[in-house]
């Protein structure tokens, strides 16, 4: 029993670990970045920033850190797609089935309880969603900071990566993400 249970966990942590692998596609092909982040990375650092953050708005931060490992999780299999490459449709139909299928191999409590914060992620009406979404776009004007430091020859075609992120980010009324994303694009 724990032998099959152990396996089937195995396969998780094997998707866990493909994250590592998974280049994020918008630096290779909109500012060709020599060697980008990978999923993993990102979903790294999002889940620090997000752990400080959320600590000090006196948020939910088990729940928050759990959305964020989560939230790119399906791109284990499917990839890392650019907004312009797919619908949004088609990309959540696919990440469906991917987290489906990543997730089908460890307990059902679990497992629902992870497919609920992944939708809730997804449909992004909660105050915790869309924390995630903000810091998800803020770590992305991070990244493009340092990447446009690295590259000081083209930084300016990092400005789309930054007025992406502001303009999101701006959705919401000004706080301390709003704060840290203009200290970053003044800087």
């Amino acid at each position: 029993m724990v032998e099959v249970q152990a396996k089937k966990i195995i396969l998780l942590f094997q998707s866990i670990l493909q994250l590592k692998y998974v280049k994020r596609s918008g630096w290779i092909s909109k500012v060709q970045v020599p060697n980008p982040e990978s999923v993993g990375d990102h979903t790294y650092s999002m889940c620090t920033i997000s752990m400080i953050l959320s600590d000090i708005l006196g948020l939910d931060t088990e729940r928050i850190m759990k959305m964020v490992l989560l939230h790119d999780l399906a791109e284990s299999i499917t990839g890392d797609y650019s907004p312009d490459e797919i619908s949004k449709k088609q990309k959540l139909k696919e990440e469906n089935k991917a987290m489906n299928s990543i997730l089908t191999n460890i307990p059902f409590n679990i497992r629902s309880h992870y497919k609920e914060i992944w939708k809730e992620y997804v449909l992004n009406k909660t105050e915790s969603a869309r924390f995630v979404h903000r810091v998800d776009k803020l770590e992305m004007a991070l990244q493009a900071k340092r990447y446009a430091k690295d590259n000081s020859n083209s930084s300016d075609s990092f400005n789309q990566f930054f007025e992406s992120a502001n303009s999101y980010i701006q959705l919401n009324k000004p706080d301390l993400i709003m704060g840290i994303l203009d200290h970053i694009m003044s800087s």
